[in-house]
């Protein structure tokens, strides 16, 4: 068998694969990507890019181009359910988290988009890059690991021929059925809801049944039943979601009947059924992130329930955490032991968005309930708020690891902690968006991605600290920066403050000047800095 050497390989070439290889790229890792499918998957699971990932794509360049692809304000500024499209409104909910206009907690907007839609961009940017080699239409069928690396046999699916593939890491990108996470023996608790779910893919003009109704998401409570219905590209394309408690699928006949009677018209409205699948919500996360050089990300690590479209996202959010610190690894800026901090740090996070999604479910399943019954649905709206409403969980969550520092005072208090958020300089959260420049073009998570970055606020000694990163930096070799905030009035950031950021925007350490002397400012600096040994 033939063998290729690389640093990374990663197993699935999904959205979440994809974005791995890219930011590694980025630090100038190579990586060979492999998939068992021939293309991009057509039947998208997931829609919906939190602000978190389009932060994220802002920083890949990739920002704009998603933001094209996507629904646009009109469609998301609620989520709405009626008895059908052109029947009784039973309820409007603001959809504030997933709404694509401008906000102030951050430089780039939510999308409601498709994930094929990303996932092509994503595509068109990892053929673009010498650093990235893709392989479609291969599977690997053994990982093997010792003390130096991972080998991992794969084979051709097309001519059947067989390679062995040796690296120093390998990612399990590879869904919820994933080969990684059992090559390892990471066990996936899960805690299956009780209803299966039929998901169709359609072609259907709904333009005139949807005029002056238009929602994110569009649940109808008829006759026959629930069924949700899901715009993708706001013209024609449409999914719609049908539950069914004994997982047999209905007929295609039988589908265009509980379409049409979701409309509540009898127009013969042509309905085009291009893709169809069976799956049950399958909430649930993995024990281990990783096993000595495995690590398991996306579906292979974690998975939701579709609503509040949090799945992707927290994929996206697991690779973003991880790839830096592999590529420190890599590249010898630090100690193999931050890998660890990968598991203990985003675990949590995920454990955390997947619990607010089957709480989010239970919630909104109160309205149908109590419609059917004929009873107020008032109470059942009210306790559905915080579907498309938990910026407090996407924003406001807080890591804990070796790689941060511990906080001393309590968090900001908030009445709602899933929906509301309040920007906070706090140890493990996810450093605040101000913009940097008078155009508002430049916010200071531009700043990020790459090195580690002390910001200092605008009435701090800035000479000293500059050079305390500039010596730390030249004595060490590690990838440390100085930024300074232009404006004495940058809340929640202080004139005095300064502030310690990783590669992935989270806050690693803060303190304000006052409290570190002349002689303490390069030993304050380190505090917690992952520095390679000596």
């Amino acid at each position: 068998m033939t063998q290729i050497n690389v640093p990374v390989c990663i197993i699935g070439c999904g959205p979440i694969g994809l974005t791995g290889a890219l930011l590694l790229s980025r630090f100038g890792i190579e990586s060979l990507l492999i998939e068992r499918r021939s293309e991009v998957n057509t039947h998208p699971r997931s829609r919906f890019v939190d602000t978190n990932t389009m932060e994220l794509m802002r920083f890949l360049g990739l920002e704009k181009a998603v933001e094209e692809t996507g629904l646009g304000p009109d469609w998301t500024e609620c989520n709405r359910w009626f008895s059908a499209l052109t029947g009784q409104q039973i309820a409007a909910i603001p959809s504030p988290t997933f709404h694509t206009v401008p906000r102030s907690t951050s430089p780039s907007m939510p999308v409601m988009t498709c994930q094929d839609y990303v996932e092509n961009i994503l595509l068109a940017e990892a053929r673009g890059d010498e650093r990235i080699e893709l392989r479609y239409r291969t599977e690997a069928v053994e990982v093997n690991q010792d003390d130096d690396g991972a080998t991992v046999v794969i084979r051709d699916l097309a001519s059947g021929e067989a390679s062995t593939v040796r690296a120093d890491y390998t990612v399990g990108t590879d869904g919820p059925h994933s080969f990684a996470r059992e090559a390892i023996g990471s066990a996936l608790e899960t805690a299956p809801l009780a209803t299966f779910m039929q998901d169709v893919i359609f072609d259907a003009d709904l333009s005139k049944y949807v005029e002056g109704r238009k929602g994110g998401l569009l649940y109808n409570a008829t006759p026959s039943g629930m069924l949700v219905f899901q715009p993708l590209n706001g013209i024609r394309r449409w999914r719609c979601q049908i539950p069914n408690a004994d997982n047999e699928p209905l007929s295609e006949a039988e589908t265009v009947r509980r379409i049409r009677e979701a409309v509540g018209t009898e127009d013969e409205v042509p309905i085009r059924i291009t893709s169809t699948g069976m799956w049950r919500p399958t909430p649930g996360c993995v024990d281990a992130l990783s096993r000595s050089r495995v690590f398991l990300a996306g579906d292979a690590a974690h998975i939701s329930v579709p609503t509040g479209g949090m799945g992707n996202n927290i994929g996206f959010a697991g690779i973003r955490n991880l790839a830096w610190k592999l590529a420190y690894v890599l590249k010898g800026l630090a100690q193999p032991e931050i890998l660890d901090t990968y598991h203990v740090e985003h675990r949590p996070i995920a454990l955390e968005r997947i619990a607010v999604g089957v709480k989010t479910t239970e919630c909104m399943a109160q309205i149908f309930m109590a419609f059917y019954a004929g009873m107020d649905t008032s109470e059942a709206v009210r306790n559905t708020q915080q579907y498309g409403d938990y910026d407090g969980v996407l924003l406001g969550f807080e890591m804990a690891s070796p790689l941060i520092a511990k906080n001393t005072a309590p968090p900001p208090a908030v009445e709602n902690p899933t929906i509301d958020f309040v920007p906070a300089v706090r140890a493990g959260r996810r450093a605040p968006h101000v913009w940097v420049d008078e155009q508002q073009n430049q916010s200071v998570l531009d700043w990020f991605g790459m090195e580690y970055v002390l910001i200092g606020g605008a009435s701090v000694a800035a000479e000293r600290w500059r050079e305390a990163v500039r010596q730390t930096a030249d004595r060490t070799g590690f990838p440390l920066c100085w930024r300074r905030l232009p404006e004495p009035e940058a809340a929640p950031y202080e004139p005095l403050g300064l502030v310690l950021v990783r590669p992935d925007g989270i806050i690693a350490d803060c303190w304000n000047e006052a409290d570190v002397g002349d002689r303490e400012v390069e030993a304050r600096l380190r505090r917690q800095l992952p520095l390679p040994r000596a």
